[in-house]
């Protein structure tokens, strides 16, 4: 996993490869600083949960030990299959097998068995109804919505009309491909920006006031500012001593905190620059 995949900048972004020098200089870490190098990377602002995702990282660097295990990150996601709603305590990948149900059903998918005496009939109706006659196309964006919803990516790419750099570059052009690929039960907005798209695929055309993956509220841009400017605060008196005089935890923590700090500031578009040493 690329350490700055949950964010868009350039390879040559300033603030990156100061960061990543003060990575260098580390040298070796131990493997559970790691695993918060990880957490910090699966941070999304969007995710419904971010609040508490993001204490768990600041505790976690305060402390330099894991409070989430990474690898158990997602385990209860529709992506783990159909019974994965079973261990989920919010309710949410219930929801969302619920929706997949009902897409499949749409589909006329006959390996769905459709058995089960969980499933929302009422549900199912309406997703029949938001997405309307079939055609061609409409099947090929149910399927492809499918492929997000479960984290299919060989089928998304399959799918998919464009990659999905070219999808993140021609936003506008690429309509509901783009929204469609932008759709998850985590996110802060769901079912409503699900709810969204399947009336968007019913109509063909794009969704107007869209939330999907990477978008946030203000409520959201404004916690994430008011915890950018303690880090910032905290990054700078530890730039007042000299750099070097720090012991080996420190480093790590400010490394840690530099990466947590520039990930924040880029998913809500934050201005204010990541305070990194003088003779980085």
């Amino acid at each position: 996993m690329n350490a700055w995949s949950n964010i868009e900048v350039s390879s040559r972004d300033a603030e990156i490869s100061g960061i990543n020098r003060l990575e260098e200089a580390l040298g070796k870490y131990p493997e559970h600083v790691l695993q918060i190098r990880e957490l910090i990377t699966r941070f999304e602002v969007c995710h419904f949960k971010y609040q508490q995702h993001f204490k768990n990282i600041k505790d976690s660097i305060r402390d330099l030990q894991p409070y989430t295990d990474p690898g158990q990150i997602g385990q209860n996601h529709i992506q783990q299959g159909e019974n994965a709603w079973k261990n989920d305590k919010t309710g949410r990948s219930f929801m969302g097998q619920q929706y997949l149900w009902a897409l499949h059903i749409w589909l006329i998918d006959n390996s769905f068995n459709k058995s089960s005496d969980l499933y929302n009939e009422e549900l199912g109706r309406e997703v029949t109804t938001w997405l309307g006659d079939k055609n061609p196309e409409k099947e090929r964006l149910v399927k492809l919505l499918i492929a997000r919803l479960t984290w299919n990516w060989k089928s998304l790419e399959e799918l998919s009309q464009q990659s999905m750099e070219e999808l993140s570059q021609h936003r506008e052009k690429a309509g509901l491909e783009y929204q469609i690929c932008r759709m998850d039960i985590c996110h802060f907005a769901f079912p409503v920006h699900l709810i969204n798209i399947l009336q968007g695929i019913g109509r063909m055309s794009p969704v107007t006031e869209f939330e999907g993956c990477g978008t946030y509220n203000k409520s959201i841009r404004k916690y994430i500012g008011t915890e950018f400017s303690e880090l910032h605060k905290w990054l700078i008196s530890k730039y007042v001593a000299t750099y070097d005089e720090h012991n080996d935890d420190e480093l790590i923590r400010i490394w840690l905190y530099s990466c947590l700090a520039k990930t924040m500031k880029e998913q809500v578009g934050l201005t204010d620059p990541v305070p990194l040493p003088a003779d980085n």
